[in-house]
């Protein structure tokens, strides 16, 4: 942790963040302007105090005035303060999430392959709110408070050396314990936070197979499974927070009534030897009640920031770019593909494709047949570059050009999957199709009619809102979007993984009469 201390936040977060930069300032002179107002009211009710007198009435009814005007000054001020410091908590978290997204979303299908999307889901959400309150609304609260303790002792040392002498020593040494307890805490933290996330990945896991655990009976197993791992894990680390937090909150139950008491005692003392006034020692009772929520909040803000740093750890795959060298930076219409493999290995060791090769030519047909496991759909996924081939005996190249040395978004202008089962959106039949382009009415229908989806078109709509997952439509009818989908886009090069799984063979052999009339109109391979 000694390393997250004196460590920098990455430049992609302080370039997230630096539009938000006048908000901070801005929330900031607010934040100054509040504990001023809050001082300069203290110190004219010293004067209202010690003004009191019969003799005195006229300045005491100004001091008064200027009581009751601070009073509304300090409100107005306070209101307007924390309305930007919460909204710039909540729009910081939102724009770092925002950024952190469309940053996952720019990454390979090889990270994607590595991190699961629940663990994406942590790191871009949960993650990520460590970050954004303490670039937001930490370093405000941070300097707001170094602020408040600095007038603080100022305006102590106008009425009493002593105390505020007194009153420092106390707070230095709760300082110095609190700070050693927050880094300790902000280890524990980010146990916690690792904790948490393989929680959520094992609670993904087994709920992903549901139909199993029902199958076999065994929610028992799973159910106490996920109940060791968090006594043994999440809870161990949540106690020791616990423990220490105690300890920490103790430390300010002890200022909130000490500091107080102890200025009080002094000050009867000092007022008994002529050398105070009763007004004084009310302002100086009220300036060591508003030292204490610096000594706690600042060690607490700077552990947010140790934290901040850890989560960043967390986050890097996904802040980090990823190394590539695309040299290929346009491509004309293919003429060829060819695809060699010696082998392809999996992680766990299971090789397939040995000694494949073939070439494949503008708008003519390939079919690929195998058994079950010897690698069609890893060919294609291959082609699609959602494997890396890095490491791997494999090449590929698109009119002579190695596929690697071209732009992925480039590349899947040309070359697009048909997927078995295609990822249907929560959303309407055409935007599901288009997926937000603008597209030909024309080529629409002409893609709808390919896709057999005219009838489902007619008499659903292309305004019907499919549900998640697609549950309120059939399998067929979400394979048939998803072929539309590629269709609409016309690739030199269409691969289709078994499209015709979930139809009857009265729609199927329809289907293929009209996919390969389409393919051959439009020159597809």
């Amino acid at each position: 942790m000694d390393k997250i201390a004196g460590a920098r936040f990455d430049p992609e977060i302080n370039r997230i963040f630096k539009p938000l930069k006048k908000m901070q300032l801005l929330t900031e002179f607010l934040f100054i302007a509040m504990v001023s107002a809050k001082f300069i009211l203290l110190i004219e009710v010293q004067k209202t105090i010690d003004s009191i007198s019969p003799d005195n009435l006229a300045a005491t009814q100004h001091y008064l005035k200027v009581c009751a005007l601070m009073i509304l000054c300090f409100f107005l001020i306070n209101c307007v303060f924390q309305y930007f410091f919460r909204n710039l908590q909540y729009n910081s978290h939102y724009t770092l999430i925002k950024s952190l997204f469309g940053l996952a979303l720019e990454k390979d299908c090889a990270f994607h392959e590595k991190y699961v999307s629940s663990a994406v889901l942590s790191m871009v959400k949960d993650d990520s709110k460590f970050i954004s309150d303490w670039k937001s609304i930490g370093i405000i609260t941070v300097t707001g408070n170094v602020v408040t303790m600095v007038f603080a002792f100022l305006i102590m040392l106008r009425y009493s050396v002593l105390i505020t002498a007194v009153i420092f020593l106390a707070i230095l040494l709760c300082f110095c314990v609190t700070q050693y307890i927050s880094k300790i805490i902000s280890a524990k933290t980010y146990d916690l936070q690792v904790s948490n996330t393989e929680m959520n990945r094992k609670i993904v896991d087994y709920l992903n197979g549901i139909r199993d655990i029902k199958q076999y009976k065994k929610e028992p197993f799973f159910r106490d499974r996920l109940a060791d791992f968090i006594d043994r894990n999440t809870c161990r680390h949540s106690k020791g927070i616990s423990q220490y937090y105690s300890v920490f909150t103790s430390i300010y139950a002890v200022l909130t009534t000490a500091l107080p008491v102890l200025t009080v005692l002094i000050g009867v003392i000092l007022i008994l030897n002529l050398r105070y006034t009763m007004g004084s020692m009310i302002a100086v009772f009220a300036l060591a009640e508003n030292l204490q929520e610096p000594v706690l909040t600042i060690p607490d803000f700077l552990n947010l920031r140790r934290q901040a740093l850890a989560m960043q750890n967390k986050i890097l795959p996904v802040l980090q770019a990823s190394p590539a060298d695309y040299s290929a930076k346009a491509l004309e219409s293919m003429d060829s593909f060819s695809f060699h493999s010696d082998s392809y290995a999996f992680q766990d060791g299971r090789t397939i494709l040995r000694h494949v090769d073939f070439v494949v030519r503008k708008g003519k047909p390939i079919i690929v047949k195998g058994g079950s496991g010897k690698g069609k759909t890893s060919l294609f996924n291959l082609i699609s570059r959602f494997y890396s081939t890095q490491e791997q005996p494999v090449s590929m190249e698109y009119n002579g050009i190695p596929v690697e040395t071209i732009p992925p978004k480039l590349y899947y202008q040309h070359v697009l999957q048909a997927q078995q089962q295609p990822c249907i959106f929560q959303d309407t039949v055409l935007e599901n199709i288009t997926l937000g382009e603008a597209c030909d009415a024309q080529a629409l229908v002409e893609v709808l009619h390919t896709a057999c989806l005219e009838e489902f078109a007619a008499s659903k709509g292309l305004d019907f809102r499919i549900a998640q997952n697609g549950e309120n439509i059939s399998g067929g009818q979400r394979q048939r979007i998803g072929l539309a989908r590629v269709l609409l886009r016309k690739p030199d090069i269409l691969m289709l993984d078994e499209p015709t799984s979930a139809l009857d063979p009265e729609l199927v052999a329809v289907l293929t009469e009209r996919v390969a009339q389409y393919s051959l109109h439009h020159g597809i391979a």
